[in-house]
């Protein structure tokens, strides 16, 4: 647990590290409380998740019945592409079509990742103070009082090393880096601040380094972990972008150069965003990855839910969602 409360100085301001300070305060495990936090957030999140599904089925469904109008229009203005572009949004008005909504699952995606990350980000920041206040209190109490090995024993124990399954810190990346921060990952990776003291980070943290750390690079039994977390938070990724692209159909407009340069630009960012976002669970901490990758199995247990209700429904009311056609006639 943390330190005492009213001892330390280290405070938390962040709402989201608030939220999971809590929880962990009642949990009493960082590991389970990222599964746990990630799980509420996600139930939480679903009635909106399924309303944009809705949302966009209904969308795709108006874009399917004026496909042929859409057609006719660019035949006719098959040489003068800015009409075409403004009779097809005119058409699309007609009939409230909202080509946004194809970008909004991208969007609160992108927006939530930071807002969550900040979050996690405060309480690494957090906890990894907490630690340091500790050993300060350590060291004051015992310096003088016992021998240098006994004072360097008790600054070991009193670091609170918090391991989640094979990942030895948590609050460190879940690849082959050391189990406890240097001063320049304290400072700079972790974006913590040192308390007002005389006591220097090495003297305070040297003695856990020293019987944690790796000795060179391929001490693996020393690694903080061996790339699991990364690795599955960026597979289940693309696996959630293909199942919510499946869901939600893109509309696409325009000429039929115009169409296939937008399917293009979402062919590509059905890649890099996963390897975007993936990038966050190697560089950051090993509780964000976890985090990361919980949200993307609840994601896709939600898309595939919903996808077998709507499929369930539609065979019992006997209808069903037409093949979406694009210039030449080729379904998708």
């Amino acid at each position: 647990m943390a330190f005492v409360d009213g001892v330390i100085s280290a405070e938390m301001t962040n709402l989201i590290g608030k939220l999971l300070l809590a929880l962990y305060n009642a949990i009493g495990d960082f590991g389970w409380t990222v599964v746990v936090f990630a799980v509420v957030l996600r139930l939480i999140l679903s009635p909106l998740d399924i309303w944009q599904k809705i949302s966009s089925r209904k969308q795709s469904r108006k874009m399917e019945r004026i496909r042929p109008q859409l057609e006719k229009l660019q035949r006719q203005y098959a040489n003068d592409p800015q009409t075409l572009r403004l009779k097809q949004s005119e058409l699309q008005k007609k009939e409230k079509i909202h080509m946004f909504t194809s970008c909004i699952p991208m969007i609160i995606t992108l927006v939530l990742f930071f807002f969550i990350w900040d979050g996690f980000r405060a309480l690494v920041s957090y906890e990894n103070e907490v630690i340091i206040e500790k050993l300060i209190a350590i060291y004051n109490d015992n310096v003088g009082k016992v021998s240098a090995a006994e004072l360097n024993q008790l600054l070991v124990e009193g670091y609170d090393l918090h391991s989640f399954l094979w990942v030895k810190n948590i609050f460190m990346s879940d690849i082959g880096t050391n189990v406890i921060p240097s001063y320049e990952q304290f400072i700079s990776t972790i974006n913590a601040t040192m308390p007002d003291t005389t006591i220097k980070y090495d003297t305070l943290v040297g003695p856990a380094m020293e019987f944690y750390n790796k000795t060179g690079t391929w001490d693996f039994e020393r690694w903080n972990g061996y790339f699991v977390l990364p690795i599955l938070s960026i597979a289940t990724s693309f696996v959630t972008t293909k199942l919510m692209q499946s869901v939600n159909q893109p509309i696409a407009t325009g000429t039929a150069q115009q169409q296939k340069s937008q399917q293009t630009t979402m062919k590509v960012m059905n890649y890099v965003m996963p390897l975007m976002l993936g990038v966050f669970a190697i560089m950051y901490s090993a509780a964000f990855a976890l985090y990361y990758f919980i949200s993307n199995v609840m994601i896709a247990l939600i898309n595939l839910t919903f996808t077998l209700v709507v499929k369930y429904i539609e065979k019992k009311n006997g209808t069903g969602t037409a093949p979406i056609v694009v210039s030449g006639g080729k379904k998708r």
